[in-house]
């Protein structure tokens, strides 16, 4: 049971300390978390994590069966965009880094509704994959591709999900990216929300593709959310035939047989 997808207060977007998140991961059976603070140069004009405030709050947190690591979500963008955010993490001891999409183009899907308005949905999610797939070749030192169905999370449609329908030859061009650089791909489970789960038939394309690991994360921005539906995830990725789910120390990845 491994949550590597959460925000502390050390995040312009959520409220807990890393205690407080320590303490649900233990309440919730969680052998391992990451700490995954916002390192956002992307446009959204939030201020990124203080990551070294970040890693002393780790050091002194007491004691615990589950272990904890020293992350960051580092969105990816334009050569700027990245340029700001190799600056920003340099020299910190980063266990793991998850390489997040959260724009489209200059477009916040979060706050930009109207986006979900200009065109039907599988071309909104199109779109989106093309974006990924340009992102995702930045030159920043990234574990894993976060949440590859962001544009879902928040969409207004009755039928929120993501399937490999919305654009299987983008998700080839992703994936053999990804794996032909020994990178993998998060299964996130805040994207679902309430609904029922998806990916399923993504999940076994990337296996198709040669993919060997997923990371699981809850993406978790309360206490209340730390490894929701995290089992779940679990059990989606064996029955799409990933043979493990990985952990990270110091950017390596540790596999755990599924």
């Amino acid at each position: 049971m491994y949550d590597f997808h959460m925000h502390t207060n050390r995040s312009f977007d959520a409220d807990a300390s890393p205690l407080e998140m320590l303490a649900a991961a233990e309440r919730a059976g969680l052998r391992e978390i990451c700490f995954t603070d916002h390192v956002d140069f992307d446009g959204s004009g939030e201020a990124p994590a203080d990551l070294s405030a970040l890693r002393r709050d780790i050091e002194e947190l007491r004691p615990s069966a589950v272990r904890v690591r020293f992350g960051a979500e580092v969105s990816l963008g334009d050569a700027g965009c990245i340029r700001r955010a190799r600056e920003w993490i340099a020299g910190q001891p980063l266990d793991f880094v998850i390489g997040s999409v959260h724009m489209l183009e200059d477009v916040d899907p979060y706050y930009q509704k109207e986006l979900y308005d200009s065109a039907p949905k599988a071309e909104v999610y199109c779109r989106y994959l093309e974006y990924v797939s340009r992102c995702i070749r930045a030159e920043l030192d990234f574990c894993v591709l976060g949440h590859y169905d962001y544009i879902a999370k928040f969409a207004p449609y009755a039928d929120r999900s993501f399937s490999l329908d919305a654009a299987g030859g983008l998700f080839d061009e992703i994936f053999d990216f990804l794996i032909g650089n020994g990178k993998g791909i998060e299964v996130n489970t805040a994207s679902w929300r309430d609904a029922s789960a998806w990916g399923l038939d993504i999940l076994r394309r990337y296996r198709e593709r040669g993919g060997e690991f997923v990371t699981i994360g809850s993406d978790a921005h309360t206490s209340e959310r730390v490894g929701n539906r995290v089992a779940e995830a679990v059990e989606l990725a064996r029955a799409a035939g990933i043979p493990y789910v990985a952990t990270f120390e110091r950017m390596k990845p540790v596999l755990h047989r599924l």
